[in-house]
């Protein structure tokens, strides 16, 4: 008789807050857009906690009882891991993480010491030798089919989407009682730009998690109807990947799904020059789109994904229907001096970006720039002898510039950059609520009913955005800006109608929750994440209520007291210990003395009952 095998228990959790210890920057944490887009706006600044999704797929899509952790404390996930009998714990990080990793490894070992740990994520670009000391397995693939693998489960499921959404954006410290869903519609990039680690991680190959764009429409209204009987509002959806608009058969049957549901959807995506150029404005707008993420990069960089319309014109067109953009731009190529770099800047600038993001040209382990600069012996001779980790994010430089004899001066460059875009267009909600206004005025009499709806809900965010409008004219960085927002505040009044009562009020109260959101940003107050805990396989519910991922944004729902208590003294207690987060040299001598082409998982757990999947190209 075959023994019964253990019941088997997984946790899956991110790294551990807080943010921005000793010796962190503030570039990576739990917030996209304040720690990478708008994060010299200041009180401006999007804030927005963004679940770690790759957590949430596996435990959708797993039959082993499993329980997530979003961003707990060192006390919440020993709590955790003393109650919890895991028989598996995974964790998710970066590269620029991985320090947080080094130092979760040792409170698993003493409080779950029979549990296998598993790494996963793009920090799982670092070679075996830095990993597997500190790990039972690591995943360099889609997760989902590997940890099937790794733990004896089917592996002919399909993908399910999770029920997912996170909170809407945050802005001068006001929280919208409402919550935006998510899917992702799959990974990996077929573009293959030689410094993207999304693309090489998965060999240059798209990994579709919908094959249909009646599936991610489907999902769409799922996760909206979830919410929705949860008692919560979703306003907004977000669809991660990384070139949408590539797969044109398949955005093609979104939109016709769209069509056919006759509601205007608001969503958020990716997209190239090259993808966007396959449809009209009109075609984009109708399938919800009110943020695209685009790469402006470099003007000679050379990347196919910037191939098709020119930037002034797609730019131009986005705006005609209200479609803003969130535009990439990356310095430090080979071919860019000073000069070169403000020449692009302004460029950019002429395109007036809803939001700027400008990184540092990085040679991450893995892609094709990464072997460039080992093989012709590049990187700096301080990242050589002890390259720290905690700065491979984008905000540094780390090898030979032809141009640039001190890194630090392109670093500065990043920030002037940052500063520049803040200070000539102004706040971001200011810039996207003048091209929501330009969709509502051009689409308000079309005759497609779907635009006509659009303008309507566009209208509606518009409006929204008037109490911005009085505190960026108190206390916008520059008169240009100024003016900028009293423009807009009088444009929205002569096309929408004046305030309401309740305008009014918070159009008053808009200074004061500026004052108030800036002494909270110089007193450290509110600025971490909070715990979301989820059950899967476990109990009557799996997931968290679309209203307990507000515990995400931190602050009193998440017990802002105690996070304090902890966060402060997770802080002094690396202070205190003197302690230096980053790997010896002899260790880390592999990661930019030796070529890292892509290594596979480990172990190598075989599924000999189906054969490798086919990686679809874009169509």
């Amino acid at each position: 008789m075959n023994p019964i095998p253990p019941r088997q228990k997984l946790l899956l959790t991110s790294v551990m807050r807080p943010f921005g210890g000793p010796g962190e920057g503030d570039s990576v944490g739990a917030e996209l857009f304040h720690a990478q887009v708008t994060r010299a706006q200041g009180p401006f600044s999007l804030r927005q906690v963004i679940r770690v999704w790759a957590i949430d797929y596996l435990a959708e899509n797993l039959e082993t009882p499993t329980v997530t952790l979003h961003y707990p404390s060192r006390r919440e996930l020993i709590a955790e891991l003393r109650r919890g009998e895991y028989t598996h714990v995974g964790i998710n990080f970066v590269v620029a993480t991985f320090h947080k990793v080094r130092e979760m490894i040792p409170v698993i070992r003493r409080h779950a010491p029979n549990a296998k740990i598993v790494l996963g994520g793009y920090g799982t670009v670092l070679p075996d030798d830095v990993l597997t000391p500190h790990a039972d397995a690591v995943c360099r693939e889609e997760g989902v089919g590997f940890m099937r693998r790794l733990l004896g489960e089917s592996a002919e499921r399909p993908i399910r989407h999770p029920h997912a959404p996170i909170p809407s954006i945050q802005v001068l410290g006001f929280q919208l009682r409402a919550v935006v869903g998510h899917v992702t519609a799959g990974l990996g990039c077929s573009n293959g730009c030689d410094f993207c680690c999304t693309s090489h991680f998965f060999k240059q190959k798209y990994v579709p998690f919908s094959k249909t764009g009646r599936d991610i429409y489907e999902s769409l209204v799922e996760t909206k109807r979830r919410a929705e009987a949860e008692g919560a509002r979703m306003n907004g959806f977000i669809v991660i990947d990384e070139d949408f608009f590539l797969h044109r058969r398949r955005a093609l049957e979104f939109l016709d799904c769209v069509r056919e549901g006759g509601e205007s959807l608001s969503m958020m995506g990716f997209g190239s020059v090259r993808g966007l150029s396959q449809f009209t404005a009109k075609e984009i707008a109708e399938m919800g789109f009110d943020l695209v993420w685009n790469a402006f990069e470099g003007k000679s960089a050379g990347y196919r994904k910037q191939q098709g319309k020119d930037f002034g014109q797609l730019y131009a067109e986005l705006k005609s229907v209200g479609c803003g953009t969130l535009t990439s731009m990356i310095i430090g190529f080979p071919y860019q001096t000073e000069a070169i770099i403000w020449s692009e800047f302004e460029e950019l600038m002429a395109l007036e970006p809803g939001m700027t993001q400008c990184l540092i040209y990085f040679a991450f382990p893995g892609t094709p720039f990464h072997e460039q600069v080992v093989r012709e012996e590049r990187y700096r001779n301080g990242f050589k002898r002890a390259p720290d980790l905690r700065r491979w994010d984008g905000f540094a430089m780390h090898f030979e510039h032809p141009h640039f004899d001190d890194p630090t001066a392109v670093e500065a460059l990043q920030r002037a950059i940052y500063d520049q875009d803040f200070a000539r267009l102004g706040p971001s909600p200011i810039r996207l609520a003048r091209v929501w206004l330009s969709g509502y005025e051009n689409l308000r009499n079309d005759p497609n009913p779907l635009l006509r709806k659009r303008a309507e809900r566009l209208r509606e965010d518009v409006r929204g955005a008037l109490p911005v409008t009085t505190a960026a004219i108190a206390f916008a960085p520059s008169s240009e800006v100024r003016e900028r927002a009293r423009a807009l505040r009088r444009d929205i009044i002569r096309l929408t109608g004046e305030l309401t009562a309740k305008e009014q009020l918070m159009s008053a109260g808009a200074p004061v929750l500026y004052v108030a959101a800036r002494a909270a940003r110089a007193l450290g107050l509110g600025q971490q994440p909070g715990l979301l805990r989820t059950e899967h396989r476990l109990g009557e519910r799996d997931g968290a209520l679309a209203s307990e991922v507000f515990r995400l944004q931190g602050g009193a729902r998440a017990g802002l007291g105690r996070m304090l208590v902890e966060d402060v003294a997770e802080h002094l207690r690396r202070l205190t210990l003197r302690s230096r987060p980053q790997l010896g040299r002899e260790d880390l001598a592999a990661v930019t003395t030796r070529s890292q082409p892509m290594q596979r998982s480990l172990p190598l757990v075989a599924d000999p009952a189906r054969p490798c999947p086919q990686l679809g190209a874009a169509e």
